[in-house]
């Protein structure tokens, strides 16, 4: 006789499915907490680290380098080995970065080569499982389930790391940046161990044979040419990829020196975001299962351009600080959407590399918007606001021409 699901079950269904989506959900949880307690303070640790604005931004940049490399390597390895060794790879390797950070001098000559490598090696390892993840999770639910699946790493763990920034803020005052580095590299370690313990690997679809009598399985190259509005899709994402560059690294200083805020003050913003984020999560799949992808994307772009305009002009403290929740908040809506609308057009075998790709064609304005952005900053701080409410504005209504508010087709898709 089969047990009715209790209360628990229930609620924790309706958050996340089942399968590898809880595995993820888990190791997310110490991923997510290791990561927020210090990237939304990472500008503010290289600026006590000596780093002008325009260094911080070409410490970011060159660090980001790595993921140009990582992004592609990962989704190759992953399509022709295994998505969940990447995984394992990947965390274990952010966590030699972080802990290369905590060992970082402050005030030498090597300070700065110093924190471009470390920082180097966990973006690396941070975007090499990229593409084995998203894949990972879309071969491992239902095609009603894909978009909830997609948004798990973060639905859970965002909420579970809500006090993380603050925490981060706090340590950093009272043990120093090198403990919190610490202390986010032993959480990273055990997102690795929980990879290696509890992920099952999906099941590969066999290749066609030769003299099978069947047609040989188009490269991957082939597979994206015809498919236009992918590609005009993945290109608006690299111009958002290039707004974003501009203003999130500044916008702890944004706040610390522009409006003069304290550094606990942007801890408790970051904390109060990271709370949204989960619940954006959950709407984020949803609405991807629900309206489409394309839809989801135009209601967060359109949300954003918004928002951003209106923080322009904010000068008020707590004003400024509420227009960054639902910024932050608005901007997460959209997490799901992208990597379900390619994962469903392109093949298995291929799948872990076109969504790497797309990883690498988002990240690569960050080799020079963040330098952009710090020269902007230097001149007049909301000129980056100004800026990307410009990009995320064009990239609304190129989601519209794109058809976004019509949604997209599913006939097309690939592997259902």
């Amino acid at each position: 006789m089969r047990v009715p699901p209790t209360r628990y079950d229930s609620v924790l269904e309706f958050l996340v499915p089942r399968g590898n989506a809880r595995t993820v959900t888990l190791a997310g949880i110490f991923l997510t907490s290791g990561t927020a307690l210090w990237w939304p303070l990472f500008a503010i640790f290289l600026a006590s680290y000596g780093l002008d604005p325009i260094l911080i931004g070409l410490v970011i940049a060159l660090g980001t380098l790595a993921v140009l490399v990582a992004a592609p390597i990962g989704g190759v390895l992953a399509d022709r080995y295994t998505r969940t060794g990447v995984l394992v790879a990947g965390a274990a390797i952010t966590a030699v970065g972080l802990f290369g950070l905590a060992l970082a001098p402050s005030g030498t000559p090597a300070t700065f080569p110093i924190l471009v490598g470390m920082f180097g090696v966990a973006s690396f390892g941070g975007n090499l499982g990229g593409g084995a993840v998203r894949a990972l999770l879309f071969e491992s639910a239902h095609r009603e389930q894909r978009g909830r699946a997609m948004a798990s790493p973060y639905v859970l763990p965002s909420f579970v790391a809500v006090p993380m920034p603050f925490l981060g803020s706090a340590l950093s005052q009272v043990a120093g940046w090198p403990f919190v580095f610490l202390v986010a590299g032993v959480l990273v370690t055990v997102t690795s161990a929980t990879y290696a313990l509890l992920l099952v690997e999906p099941g590969r679809e066999p290749l066609p044979q030769a003299g099978s009598g069947s047609r040989p399985a188009r490269s991957w190259f082939g597979r994206w040419t015809f498919l236009a509005p992918v590609l005009a899709l993945v290109g608006v994402y690299v111009l958002v990829g290039f707004g974003n560059g501009l203003v999130t690294p500044f916008m702890p200083i944004y706040f610390t020196s522009f409006l003069h805020s304290s550094v606990q003050f942007f801890g408790i913003l970051a904390s109060i975001e990271m709370a949204t984020v989960g619940v954006l999560a959950l709407v984020s799949g949803r609405l991807v299962d629900r309206l489409g992808s394309m839809r989801t994307i135009f209601v967060s772009f359109a949300g954003e351009t918004a928002v951003v305009t209106a923080l322009i002009f904010v000068r008020n403290l707590l004003l400024a600080g509420t227009f960054f929740v639902v910024w932050g908040a608005v901007d997460w809506l959209d997490l799901a959407a992208p990597s379900v609308f390619i994962a469903g057009h392109v093949a298995r075998q291929n799948r872990a590399t076109a969504l790497g790709s797309f990883s690498v064609a988002t990240h690569l304005p960050l080799l020079f918007a963040p330098g952009v952005g710090g020269l902007l900053f230097a001149v007049y701080p909301p000129l980056i606001l100004m800026i990307y409410a410009a990009i995320i504005g064009a990239s609304t209504l190129a989601v519209v021409f794109l058809g976004g508010l019509r949604g997209e087709e599913s006939g097309a898709r690939l592997n259902e």
